[in-house]
C-alpha cells in the first residue's frame, strides 16, 4: 500500500481501511487472518489473546469482543477495535513515540464516522438476532424514524420515531432504556444530505427540521439539503432556533422548475406588465438567461423528486 501521512493514516483508520506511514499501521482484522498480522512483537497477554481471536474469526466465530481492526506502531500493537465499537489500549511498555501514535489512535477511533458506526451496528444485529434493525435501514418502521444507540454501546441499536416534540421524543428514548443526553444518532434516513453526511447529529436540531417541515409543507429531505447548502453539515452545532428563522427567512415557496419560478418573480417585479404596456412580446425577453442570472446568485432552488417542484429560497448577500 502506499506510504501515507499521520493525518492521512489516522482518517484511513477513520474508515477502518488498510493504512500505513512506515511505523504506524491500520490493518482490518479480516486481512489479518490467518496469519496476515505479524504478532510476533505484541507482548502477551496480547499476543496469545489476539492470535486466538483471529482464529477463531477464521472459522466464523465473531463476538461482540471479536477483533475488526488492529493498530501497530513500530511492530507491537497499540490499539484495537472490537465489534461493539470498543476501543482497547494495550497497557503494556510503549516507546515515547508508540505512546503518542497510541493517543491519536485512540481520540481517531473514538470519533468513527457514522456509516462506520452502521455498518458495526449491522453485525452486531445479525450476532445478538435482532436483524431487524439492520432490515430498517432500507424499510424504515415508520417516515422519519431515526437510529439510535448508547453513546457506550454505539453498536446496540433501536429506532424510534420523532417529531416536532421534543419532550415527547425524549421520553421515548428514556422508554427504550436509553439516556436522551447520551446518544447517538447512527441513522436519519429521509433528512437529505445533512441528515446522510454530518458527522453527529442530535435530537433537538433533527426536531427542529420536523417543526421547519410542518410550518412550511416541506419534506424533511428538502430541509436537510438545504441545511447543508448553507453550509451546516460542516458547520459547528447551529442552534436550532436559527435555524427555523433561518428557514422561514429565505424560503420562498414552491414553483415546477426554476424558470417558473422567474416567470413568478418577473410579473412581481412589474416586468411583465412593462413588457405588455410597451408592446413587447414576451418572448423577446431571454427567460433562460434570467433564470440563469439569478440562479445561484440571488435564489437557490432544491428539487423535491417526492413531490415534483422545485422550493426556491433566497441566497443571503454575499
Amino acid at each position: 500500500m502506499p506510504i501515507a501521512t499521520n493525518a492521512e493514516a489516522l482518517r484511513d483508520m477513520r474508515g477502518l481501511h488498510p493504512t500505513s506511514t512506515g511505523r504506524l499501521r491500520g490493518l482490518p482484522a479480516k486481512y489479518a487472518r490467518p496469519g496476515g498480522a505479524d504478532l510476533r512483537g505484541t507482548p502477551e497477554p496480547w499476543h496469545s489473546r489476539l492470535t486466538n481471536d483471529l482464529a477463531e474469526q477464521a472459522v466464523d466465530i465473531l463476538t461482540p469482543a471479536s477483533t475488526v481492526y488492529l493498530v501497530f506502531s513500530d511492530n507491537v500493537v497499540i490499539a484495537v477495535l472490537t465489534a461493539a465499537a470498543h476501543v482497547l489500549l494495550p497497557e503494556y511498555p510503549l516507546t515515547a513515540t508508540q505512546r503518542r501514535h497510541q493517543l491519536a489512535v485512540a481520540d481517531a477511533l473514538h470519533e468513527l464516522p457514522r456509516h462506520v458506526l452502521r455498518d458495526l451496528a449491522d453485525r452486531r444485529a445479525s450476532m445478538d438476532g435482532r436483524d431487524e434493525q439492520a432490515h430498517f435501514e432500507y424499510d424504515p418502521p415508520t417516515a422519519g424514524a431515526i437510529r439510535v444507540a448508547a453513546l457506550a454501546e454505539p453498536t446496540v441499536t433501536h429506532w424510534a420515531d420523532i417529531d416536532a416534540d421534543l419532550a415527547a421524543i425524549r421520553q421515548r428514548i428514556t422508554d427504550l432504556g436509553l439516556d436522551p443526553d447520551r446518544l447517538i444518532v447512527i441513522t436519519a434516513a429521509g433528512y437529505g444530505t445533512y441528515g446522510r453526511d454530518r458527522h453527529r447529529l442530535n435530537l433537538p436540531m433533527l426536531c427542529a427540521m420536523h417543526r421547519i417541515a410542518d410550518r412550511h409543507d416541506v419534506t424533511l429531505t428538502v430541509v436537510g439539503d438545504w441545511l447543508d447548502a448553507e453550509g451546516a453539515t460542516t458547520a459547528a452545532d447551529l442552534d436550532p432556533d436559527v435555524a427555523v428563522t433561518g428557514f422561514a427567512d429565505a424560503y420562498v415557496g414552491a414553483f415546477g422548475s426554476e424558470r417558473d419560478f422567474t416567470a413568478h418573480r418577473m410579473r412581481e417585479l412589474g416586468w411583465t406588465t412593462a413588457l405588455q404596456q410597451a408592446g413587447i412580446p414576451q418572448h423577446y425577453l431571454n427567460d433562460a438567461a434570467v433564470t440563469r442570472g439569478w440562479f445561484p446568485s440571488q435564489f437557490r432552488g432544491i428539487w423535491c423528486s417526492t413531490r415534483h417542484r422545485t422550493e426556491v429560497f433566497r441566497r443571503a448577500p454575499g
